[in-house]
């Protein structure tokens, strides 16, 4: 890559966004574009939808970069992924983070209830209630592993983290939101 386009930190790209820089908005094009047209076409979409979501994933960050209270707590990558993520399951009819299959939850050790499909729907709230309240990158990793059953390479890769990090990460969040699910009131009693 072009010197004149690399930039120190996440955080030294989106002040020079913010600035209207065009080299900036040429940089963030090399190096998350792949990622997305990826992750369009793991969705079985063409590459044309990918130009489209990655220009409503610009159109969504440019917004929310000049939003005052704005704060990245997340790598770049992580919160992009998460706009197109979100953007796709949006076209997709989809709600983001609410629907969740038995993968995520039977790793867990959660039983399905015997009492019926409402209880079940449920238990799978309380822990999408669990997983909605991890940093970002812990549930970023943990979706991405269990429910769009990603590699540890393809997650390692999405999320600029190393193969080896990825293992030890996912066993750390996992070991985590297994505790948190324990500890809520709808699972205390099992």
């Amino acid at each position: 890559m072009d010197k004149s386009l690399t930039y120190e930190s996440d955080d030294a790209l989106l002040e020079a966004l913010r600035k209207k820089d065009s080299a900036a908005f040429e940089s963030l094009y090399r190096q998350y574009y792949r990622m997305v047209v990826k992750q369009v076409n793991d969705q079985g979409l063409p590459d044309e939808d990918a130009e489209d979501i990655f220009q409503e994933v610009l159109l969504v960050l440019v917004r929310k970069i000049h939003d005052t209270d704005f704060v990245l707590t997340a790598k770049l990558s992580t919160y992009l992924f998460a706009i197109a993520r979100n953007l796709l399951l949006k076209r997709s009819g989809k709600q983001p983070f609410v629907q969740l299959d038995e993968s995520i939850v039977k790793p867990l050790g959660v039983q399905p209830p015997e009492t019926g499909p409402d209880e079940q729907e449920e238990r799978i709230n309380a822990v999408v209630g669990c997983l909605a309240q991890m940093e970002g990158d812990c549930r970023t990793l943990l979706l991405m592993s269990f429910y769009e059953k990603r590699s540890q390479v393809e997650i390692a890769e999405a999320m600029g983290y190393s193969e080896s990090f990825v293992k030890v990460k996912k066993h750390r969040c996992l070991s985590y939101l297994r505790k948190q699910v324990k500890e809520h009131p709808f699972f205390k009693d099992d």
